[in-house]
């Protein structure tokens, strides 16, 4: 019983540990917060902050990293013919669910590598599936029309964050679409 108490009580530490650097990344850059002003933050001893991260900039690269696991695991559990509507639906969701930090990594932080790591897995996901459905696309361009897809999805999720999520993760899959209707019809 003493694990599950023990590991109850690492949870909620780490919890807060985090709660605390996103809520002093809300006026601070990274690079100007120390681990002493986490720990007073988080009501912790400095002891405790080192026996899960090394420092502030490890502490936000492990929250990155817990956020992005989750979408290669959407992604993993995800069948291709859903990636566009299904994947994308879950994908806001975890956002919404995660909107302050997200609003950091994808609003604030200008050293943020989340949006390089979906651009790379974005670009390797069923790349040879998405080839073999259109007769226009081939691996040269395919870089182009990745990135500005993405970048195009990203700059959607950075209003829709910044306006504090006012839409629906379905609402705003439907305004993706219906620019992406519209992209298709103004060049075509």
């Amino acid at each position: 019983m003493s694990g599950v108490k023990g590991n109850r009580r690492v949870i909620y530490t780490k919890k807060v540990i985090k709660e605390s650097l996103i809520e002093l990344l809300q006026t601070n850059e990274i690079h100007e917060i120390t681990v002493t002003n986490i720990c007073k933050k988080a009501d912790i001893n400095r002891g405790t902050f080192y026996t899960h991260y090394n420092d502030a900039f490890d502490l936000l690269q492990s929250m990155e990293d817990e956020l992005f696991d989750k979408v290669i695991e959407y992604l993993n559990e995800t069948p291709f013919e859903e990636y566009t509507d299904a994947l994308l639906i879950k994908v806001l969701g975890l956002i919404a669910k995660n909107k302050d930090l997200c609003k950091i990594l994808f609003c604030r932080q200008r050293d943020s590598r989340i949006i390089d790591k979906i651009l790379y897995i974005s670009s390797k996901a069923n790349i040879e599936q998405v080839i073999s459905r259109s007769n226009n696309i081939n691996e040269f361009n395919f870089d182009y029309l990745i990135r500005y897809s993405v970048g195009g999805i990203l700059a959607i999720i950075q209003v829709w964050l910044e306006n504090d999520i006012v839409e629906s993760p379905s609402e705003i899959v439907k305004i993706i679409n219906d620019i992406n209707k519209l992209n298709h019809n103004c060049f075509n």
